[in-house]
């Protein structure tokens, strides 16, 4: 024969179940960017990859040979982009520098360096926030088009800004 719990502990029980099944119901906090964000990086021509949030190919920016400095109107470009993320509450990125396998690694690596730090420098004047190892440069460690032709070459010598969610 079975014996029916008391009133309390039945309540008790209940009440218990209860919690636990609205804890399984509850949300977690929302991880990664709010739609206002989403839509000023896909407005400033970002794209989603499995590192975050890439300048797409087309607006990334290029140097000539054994240069890292930009144009006056890159400057332009890189403070509106940095005053419109700051709008959205978007106020650090990595800058990721990157030259072709002309000259040699030692050179190519304090070239790409230069090249991350003269992108950074109008974004942060312009409201962003960089540590230091938020500007790395990649020398010609990670080429996206083959060096042995001119265009080539020309697609490696860039600067990538990549942005991850807080």
């Amino acid at each position: 024969m079975t014996q029916a719990l008391p009133r309390p502990i039945l309540a008790l029980l209940l009440i218990c179940a209860t919690t636990l099944l609205a804890a399984c119901q509850s949300v977690p906090a929302p991880r990664g960017f709010n739609t206002e964000q989403v839509a000023a990086l896909k407005a400033e021509g970002f794209t989603q990859t499995e590192l975050g949030w890439e300048l797409t190919l087309n607006e990334r920016l290029l140097f000539a040979s054994n240069e890292s400095t930009l144009e006056p109107d890159q400057i332009e470009r890189l403070g509106r982009l940095a005053r419109n993320l700051a709008s959205v509450g978007i106020f650090t990125a990595r800058v990721e520098g990157h030259t072709d396998s002309t000259g040699s690694t030692k050179y190519n690596q304090r070239l790409s360096r230069a090249r991350a730090v003269a992108v950074a420098a109008p974004l942060q004047a312009n409201g962003m926030r960089f540590s230091a190892d938020q500007i790395i440069g990649r020398g010609e460690t990670t080429p996206i088009s083959p060096n042995s032709t001119v265009e080539g070459r020309q697609d490696n010598r860039r600067v990538v800004v990549i942005i991850t969610p807080p």
